[in-house]
């Protein structure tokens, strides 16, 4: 899995780039058919925003966003929640399969 990591408007420490990998890695647990999910991060007066995008195949792309007082909070909140979306895309594809398989029979 591909994963990119963008920091446009903000200066953040060197490692925050490779700590942010190693979590998206993760996601590719929840769904193997993920090509690739870019991280976007930014640094607000009172916050930091995290947005996570993802493409599954077949032109599936899956977007979470999340706000919080410190980089770690949004981040993991962001990986929970795609964690979550990536979960109930891959119930959703296994489920019309088996809901098409049985109206055949």
């Amino acid at each position: 899995m591909n994963v990119e990591v963008s920091i446009p408007h903000s200066s953040y420490p060197t490692n925050v780039r490779e700590q942010v990998e190693d979590k998206l890695q993760g996601l590719a647990r929840f769904f193997d058919r993920t090509q690739s999910i870019r991280a976007v991060l930014d640094q607000e007066p009172d916050s930091h925003r995290v947005e996570l995008v993802a493409n599954a195949r077949r032109g599936v792309v899956l977007v979470v966003d999340s706000k919080a007082p410190t980089l770690s909070q949004a981040l993991d909140e962001s990986v929970d929640r795609m964690a979550r979306a990536l979960r109930k895309h891959k119930e959703k594809l296994s489920g019309s399969r088996r809901q098409g398989r049985s109206e055949e029979e």
